[in-house]
Parts: structure tokens; sequence; C-alpha cells
């Protein structure tokens, strides 16, 4: 759960928040329209991250019946539900454990509509803005959608059990027909990853079956504002132990940690597949090795974080030094058992952890690491398992198509982890049940720059990491490897630059955290130019190290 977003949620239901300014100025459509004559052109299907879409309940049983039809995920109803009746909540967001789908005698289904996530409580927007700006440009509810979907469950159940990527093609299909536009995919989050799957789930006769044109003849272009395609690492931290910085730094938190303690943050977390499809991708190649990462940053000696303290030139004060991003979990006392992992121990470290059924069911779901010829690209082109991760499938055959990732860097990200646990064998980690043996290891470390309560923090957007936010549109995206079609590929950076709390506790028009991006002005402009025709005029924009970062990665 992003940061930003559980601040956010906290501010705005505190007595002492200042006002939300009024919401519908409309801008910068309104500008845009009069100073470039922006007119609606393409289709537009916005796709919601993880936690965007509301959950309303379907279930009749006894416990479901006060909240028959109405979201126990969104809306000031969760928060009564969580208040009044945590257990019944609790059964309703977990997902089955042997099955990744609804337990017996609850139904949970993803709202419909633009108001599945346009707000997620009265006066907290997601799309709202978003959607504001597309109707000054003449969009309505005929030419835009919101593709809702369930978050907490894989990708695969997503259509097994909803059929939502089968929907997704017919209305993609249907809008061709009718208009003779291409649609504009707009994804935010997680939703990219969505757009990814179902860019290679269409085209596949294990899928949709469109064949190799049908992407390239219907979509126009792929908007990821945000996105996520290599995952997030504090996906690691709430699997392995039920944790985030949301609920390791009580004071920030509003939501889950108030009311769940580890071991009920734990089951929720590991009982939704969909959540394991955020789990980092491409292994130690892309997040680093003991010896070092591709985004470490170089201490005030030129050298990259080193294991010993850096001096200043000017006084000759000993300065904090800066942790290497190579170990993504760290153990202060660990011993030949529970030494210092890196992303791929890591991910290991988590199958320990795992119980059979989760652990199953990841290994159905989802593929972490990296291809690097093309005969493996082609063993596995059909592979479901391979399309949520960029490293392991190709973009579609669509050289008449556009990627755009337009995202927001200048927050501290988490980035790697100090880890304490119960025992010192690696045996005894897995749990079937009860509290996690591992836990975060919040002891302060002053000595240390970028760690604070056992988290290291590197750049990012505050909930995303920089290398998973550009890489593969700042790299990957441009070798033949992965993009052997010539898909067009943007990159669009922004630095963080929000307005005064007291103005706006969103932090206004040029917030670029992974939030309140949905509302930067400069974001929504590249956006609605893409959907109205005039995407050429869109073109890269770097201000970060992210080439730099990506020179490091060795990769064909």
């Amino acid at each position: 759960m992003p940061d930003d977003f559980i601040k956010d949620v906290a501010k705005l239901l505190s007595p002492d928040s200042p006002a939300e300014p009024e919401v519908g100025d409309f801008q910068p459509a309104l500008r845009l329209v009069k100073e470039e004559r922006l007119t609606k052109k393409h289709k537009v299907i916005l796709v919601p991250g993880i936690i965007s879409s509301g959950l309303e309940s379907w279930s009749t049983g006894n416990c479901s019946k006060p909240y028959f039809r109405q979201r126990l995920w969104g809306t000031s109803t969760m928060f009564k539900a969580i208040l009044l009746d945590k257990e019944c909540w609790v059964r309703h967001m977990m997902l089955d454990k042997r099955t990744g789908l609804d337990p017996p005698g609850i139904k949970l289904r993803a709202a419909k509509g633009l108001d599945a996530a346009d707000y997620f409580i009265t006066g907290y927007w997601i799309w709202g803005k978003a959607i504001e700006n597309l109707a000054v440009l003449g969009y309505d509810s005929n030419d835009m959608s919101l593709a809702s979907y369930d978050w907490r469950l894989s990708y695969y159940d997503l259509e097994r059990r909803d059929h939502y990527f089968s929907s997704l093609k017919s209305r993609i299909e249907i809008s061709l027909k009718a208009s003779g536009e291409k649609t504009v995919l707009v994804a935010h989050s997680m939703g990219s990853q969505v757009v990814q799957y179902f860019t290679k789930w269409v085209e596949s006769p294990e899928g949709g079956n469109g064949g190799p044109w049908w992407v390239n003849d219907h979509i126009e272009a792929i908007v990821n504002l945000a996105g996520t395609p290599l995952g997030v690492p504090k996906t690691l931290s709430s699997l392995l132990s039920g944790e985030q910085r949301e609920t390791v730094q009580p004071l920030a938190s509003y939501l889950l940690d108030h009311f769940m303690n580890r071991k009920e943050m734990a089951r929720i977390f590991r009982s939704w597949t969909g959540l394991t499809s955020l789990l980092p991708k491409g292994g130690d190649a892309i997040w680093g090795d003991l010896s070092g990462a591709p985004d470490d940053i170089a201490n005030t000696t030129g050298e990259p974080n080193s294991t010993t303290p850096a001096t200043t030139a000017a006084s000759g004060d000993t300065a904090a030094e800066r942790v290497s991003y190579g170990a993504q979990i760290r153990f202060d006392d660990g011993t030949s058992q529970l030494a210092n992992q890196t992303m791929e121990e890591s991910l290991k470290l988590l199958t320990r952890v795992l119980d059979k059924d989760a652990l199953r069911l990841l290994r159905r779901d989802y593929s972490y690491g990296l291809f690097r010829t093309q005969k493996e690209m082609d063993a596995h082109k059909d592979d479901h398992r391979a399309w949520t991760n960029p490293l392991q499938h190709q973009l579609p055959n669509a050289p008449n198509m556009t990627i755009y990732c337009l995202y927001g860097h200048g927050l501290p990200t988490e980035r790697a982890y100090y880890y304490t646990a119960d025992s010192a064998s690696m045996e005894d980690l897995h749990e079937e049940s009860g509290t996690p043996a591992l836990r975060i290891d919040k002891r302060e470390r002053e000595n240390l720059e970028n760690v604070k309560i056992g988290i290291v923090t590197g750049e990012g957007d505050g909930t995303v990491p920089l290398l998973s936010l550009g890489y593969m549109c700042a790299s990957g995206w441009r070798k033949p490897l992965f993009n052997p079609h010539g898909v067009r590929v943007v990159s669009r950076e922004f630095v963080h630059a929000p307005s005064a709390a007291y103005k706006d506790i969103r932090g206004g028009a040029g917030a670029s955290d992974h939030v309140n991006i949905l509302g930067n002005h400069n974001v929504t402009a590249d956006f609605l130019r893409i959907v109205s025709g005039n995407g050429a005029a869109v073109q890269d924009q770097f201000s970060s190290d992210i080439l730099k970062y990506a020179e490091k990665i060795r990769i064909p």
C-alpha cells in the first residue's frame, strides 16, 4: 500500500486537517483546449492499480447481510466494518488459501463504472481529476471507461473467475468497430502489469487467441502512470513478515496497522495472489548483489556505498555512511544461515516462509527471473507465468503502438531492509500459521544515512523504486531482445515538487508521488495530448540518474 495513500487518508480524516481545495477546477485541460485546441480522439480505458478499485459484497450469509452491495474496500463502510466487525471484514477480504478464489459463503466483487475508482472515500480522489480533465476534451461515459478489477486475485484467476481479460478485449473491439478509433490504455501502478499481461494474453492461443496483429490493430498507446514493471520491494516485506513502512511507523499508519497485528496482516497479504505479482523481477542482475547495486549512490569520497564512513573535505568531520542496496535483506546478527540476502536469495527465503498452498499458487501464477536469449523467449511465449514479467516476454508485434512511462521521483523509497528473526536457523522460519518468525529490525542506526527504523531507502516516487519505474522504458524496452518489433517507447520523468500542505494536503499540481501523480498538471497534460492524437509531441524527458543506473545493468 503506498505510503502517500495512508498518510493522506489520515490527514483527510483528521479534524485538524486543512480544507481540501475545491474539486472541479478542470485544469490543465481548460488551458490546453484553449492553447493547443485539444479534443477527444481515441477511446480511453483507465486501468487502476492495487487497492484502487472498490470491492463490494455480494454475500448473503449472517455477518454479510448488513454489507450487501456495499463496499468493504473503499468508502466509509470499510472503516465501519473494520471498527465494529473486524472478524467479518477479514473473512471477506481474505481469499481461500487453497483455491486462490472466494472462501465458501463469501462473494466480493470489484465495483463497476467510473465511480469504482474515482474516489476512495469522499474527498480523496484517485482517478477523479483525470476523469474531470478528460471531460473537458469532450469525453463522457461513451468514450472512456474504467476497467476495475479485484486486485486481490492473480491475473490468471481474474480471467478464470471474472472473465476480466475477455471482457476487456470485447470492449476494445466494440469501440473500434463503432468509432473507427483505436484505444489508449491509461494504467496506474499495478495496472501497468495488468496491461502487460493483457497484451500477451490477447495474442496467445492459450488466452484471447487474437493473433500476432491484434494489439497493433486495436491499441494506439499504453500510458503507464507510476508503473511497476519490475515490481516493488515492499511487497517482499509484506509477505515475509506482514510489514510495510506503514506498519512499522504507527504514526504514519491510519487504517490496517491500527486494527491488525502482524499475524493478521501476514495472513491477509499471503492470501492475496494478486499481491505476489508485485514481487521484484529480474533478480540480482537488476537489483544487485553483495558487491553492490546499479542504483547505489556514491558517498562523499566518490566510493559507492562503502562499509566505512566518508569524510567531508571541508571540515574533516566523519559523515554517515550509506548502505548498498545489493543486500535486499540484512541480518545484523546473522549466522551462516541468516546471512545477508540478495534479491534472488530473499525470494528463496520467502519460499521457506510461505505455507505449501501459498507457495503452490505463487509458482502456478508467476515467474520472476530473466531471459537472455531469443530461444528462451520463444520457449515461454505462451506461458502465462511470464506475461507479468517484462524480462521474460517480448513486447507485442505492434510497430504502430507507443508505450509511455510517466512517473515521479525525488522521494525516499523503500529499497531494502534490516531483519531479525526469532530463530537463528533457516529451518525454523517456516510457519503454517501464527506470527511470522521474521520481522523488520527497527533499531536506530544513526551512522547510516539511508536507513531509518530498519528500512533502507533509495530513489523513487515514495512507493516504487526508480529501477522499477524507469529501467524498462529507459533501456530494457529499447533492446531488440525485449522489443523485436520496434514499438515506440517514451520515458517522461517528473521531479516531486509539492506545494505547501496548508495549501493542498495532496501536494497540488506539482506532486509526483505514487498516488498524487494522478493530479499532477504536467503528467495530466501529457496523457491528454496522447489521447487527443498528439502523442508525437510527447518525447523523452529525463531528470534522474536512471540512464546511469541502466548502463550498469548487464542485459543483452
